[in-house]
């Protein structure tokens, strides 16, 4: 396992489901996810080194990045399957790149292979208020831009928990890996072959929006059509993590070797 690297895990039986979280993001915005599903499986989530508790690296690049994700996938029980939320999509794919074989499957939650150009202005104007304010003050903001109105009107527990992760964040780190996330620019594909693919959005998310996520989806083997959450923006395993976990729940069977029987 790499030091220095903050991990939260719930679960002990089943298959590894290894979650890779977004921009602004830590292993905390799994908190609901990991133990609607312990029962079923593994659930492991990890800040990103210079994200959360995680100490800032020398040099932050997604391809350093995704070496990590290797790392910590490595020391991780088979079956293994990846999560990647947002940038985790793109990092995700890389890892995978990087390591043929390190998952079974791979589930792309709000996720691109890069940053619309909408977003990249959003995330650009935030470089902007941090580099002149700090970042005290901004998680409301962003807690609010990344949920959908029902979540902003009847949860204010998860508006409460994004704005204190956000606000959290070391200020050099999210600065480092919005400007690596505004620099990336779509690789082709790694190769997929046997690995189970599922794309999933929220209905109102507007970094990855239904009809962007269902193009993605046309492209990743086994995907067929992107899962479209209702009421659910940018964060639908937060929003709604009982719906996300029968999502889940209804994927892995699916990656089970032909001829055995996967106990989750």
């Amino acid at each position: 396992m790499p030091e220095r690297i903050a991990l939260e895990r719930w679960g002990a039986t089943g298959p590894t489901l290894l979650c890779l979280h977004g921009l602004g993001g830590s292993a905390g915005f799994f908190a609901e996810l990991g133990p609607a599903l312990s029962g079923r499986c593994r659930v492991v989530a990890f800040d990103f080194p210079g994200s959360g508790r995680s100490a800032m690296p020398p040099s932050l690049t997604f391809d350093a990045l995704a070496a990590v994700a290797v790392e910590v996938a490595q020391d991780l029980n088979p079956p293994r399957y990846i999560l990647g939320h947002s940038m985790g999509t793109i990092i995700g794919l890389e890892a995978i790149r990087q390591s043929p074989g390190i998952a079974a499957g791979f589930i792309a939650v709000g996720g691109l292979l890069q940053p619309r150009l909408d977003a990249c202005e959003r995330i650009a104007a935030r470089i902007a208020m941090i580099e002149a304010r700090g970042l005290s003050g901004l998680g409301d903001t962003v807690a609010a831009a990344n949920v959908s109105a029902r979540t902003r009107a009847d949860r204010p527990d998860v508006l409460a928990r994004v704005s204190a992760i956000v606000e959290g964040q070391p200020q050099d780190g999210y600065l480092a890996t919005a400007r690596a996330l505004l620099a990336w620019t779509a690789r082709r594909l790694p190769p997929l072959e046997g690995v189970q693919c599922l794309a999933v959005t929220g209905a109102e998310d507007r970094y990855a929006p239904p009809h962007d996520v269902r193009a993605l989806a046309a492209l990743l083997p086994g995907a067929r059509d992107a899962v479209i959450v209702s009421d659910c923006a940018h964060l639908p395993f937060l929003e709604d993590p009982l719906a996300f976990s029968r999502i889940v729940d209804e994927f892995l069977p699916r990656l089970k070797p032909p001829g055995r029987r996967l106990t989750l």
